[in-house]
């Protein structure tokens, strides 16, 4: 029998009636196939927590907060497990420290080490369904830890790769991929295939399809994975190891690149270490001390040198924007930068498609746009499969909206 790894996201599972749902789908591929299920904490549950421990302690320590967040998990996987044995299966609960998911010792955003799955092995054995606590597991120090946002995403690929599931099936809310979100941008067209580097590159552009780790770790493990409507049964989309054409290609121009897709990060803040004096090791020290305080950037910049002074520039999310800040003040006397710039609001816009930053026409379509739109682009940065373009956060609506128009990628 083949073995499906099915994960329900928190958008899903609303309410009681909503786990009895889950609960026939789980018992329908059962019927045919062993399955393991992984779910997410009830809807808004886990921000409920958060505000609830910030209510307490605005600054709550990490280790205590990862205690807290893990009870969302827990009690959907146990309502779950009810409604299952109710029907006649039978289902057990596991947190994802039982089934033996190892992780660092990073709180709150931990990263998988190891599983063992011991647990999940001996339910499988005894035709018993196990039912995973998402988004958590235990670090080698024996503590309590989470995943991060997009965390269950992980947990359903992670398992799928160590026990070489025939796929990874990700429920989710919405009726497919589409051009941009369509709760925000309603005329965006679904998406009908899709390749795993077009998704990981969406997913780490501010796309909220499937967590961009989870996207990677497919493409790492190489895991069949599908993304299901649960809203609309029977659409489904699989995601694809090779490259394939829209339905509208033109054959005339096999070699033409396209954009597949468009998305956006909002809340973004620019870092910018001014007339740092061009001598060794300063560069070296900024990146050190921003790796070691384990910060992402989404964009880096090393100015042209001038007068033997160049600037440094980064691009930071809200979130670790104070943190950047706090790093940066302490090296610009350590580099004697003059000053530190901060331009805050910042929007990214991204392009996706196959070979896009090798396609002059594309690049001139995308100008064309800003400049009929009086829009500035503040910083552009371009891969082989995406440019992005960062612009005053206040202009990202129309400005997508043109591009979808521009590349034909909102509905007829």
């Amino acid at each position: 029998m083949k073995l499906i790894v099915q994960k329900f996201g928190g958008s899903i599972l609303k309410d009681l009636k909503s786990i009895e749902q889950v609960a026939e789908v789980v018992a329908a591929t059962k019927d045919h196939n062993r399955v393991i299920v992984v779910v997410s904490a009830m809807s808004n549950h886990t921000d409920d927590l958060i505000n609830m421990a910030r209510k307490i302690n605005p600054a709550p320590p990490p280790r205590e907060l990862d205690m807290l967040l893990t009870i969302g998990e827990r009690l959907t996987m146990s309502l779950l497990s009810l409604a299952l044995t109710k029907r006649g299966y039978q289902a057990m609960s596991f947190t994802g420290s039982q089934v033996g998911i190892i992780t660092d010792n990073e709180h709150t955003n931990a990263k998988i080490l190891n599983i063992r799955g011991k647990r999940i092995v001996e339910a499988l054995k005894n035709d018993i369904i196990p039912i995973v606590a998402g988004f958590q597991g235990v670090s080698i120090n024996n503590e309590i830890t989470t995943l991060g946002r997009g965390g269950s995403d992980i947990t359903a690929v992670a398992l799928a790769a160590f026990f070489k599931a025939d796929r990874c099936e990700l429920y989710k809310d919405v009726s497919g991929i589409f051009t941009e979100n369509p709760k925000i941008f309603p005329k965006a067209k679904p998406i009908h295939e899709i390749t795993y580097e077009e998704l990981a590159e969406m997913t780490s552009s501010g796309a909220e399809i499937v967590s961009h780790r989870a996207c990677e770790l497919a493409i790492k493990y190489d895991v069949p994975l599908i993304i299901k409507s649960f809203s609309t049964p029977n659409r489904a989309i699989i995601i694809e190891k090779t490259m394939k054409t829209q339905n509208n290609y033109n054959y005339y121009n096999l070699e033409k690149p396209f954009v597949r897709a468009v998305t956006h990060l909002l809340n973004l803040n620019r870092l910018t270490l001014i007339a740092v004096p061009k001598l060794p090791k300063c560069l070296h020290q900024v990146i050190v001390r921003l790796a070691e305080a384990k910060i992402p950037l989404v964009f880096f910049s090393h100015g042209v040198p001038y007068n033997n002074h160049f600037d440094l520039s980064f691009i930071v999310t809200q979130e670790n924007f104070p943190k950047a800040l706090d790093v940066l003040k302490e090296v610009k006397k350590s580099v004697n930068a003059q000053k530190i710039d901060i331009t805050q609001n910042l929007a990214a816009i991204s392009l996706i498609g196959p070979g896009i930053s090798s396609d002059p026409d594309i690049f001139n379509k995308v100008f064309c746009v800003f400049h009929k739109l009086g829009v500035h682009i503040d910083a552009f940065s371009s891969t082989e499969m995406k440019i992005t373009c960062f612009i005053d956060q206040k202009h990202y609506k129309k400005v997508i909206n043109a591009l979808l128009k521009k590349f034909k990628l909102v509905k007829k």
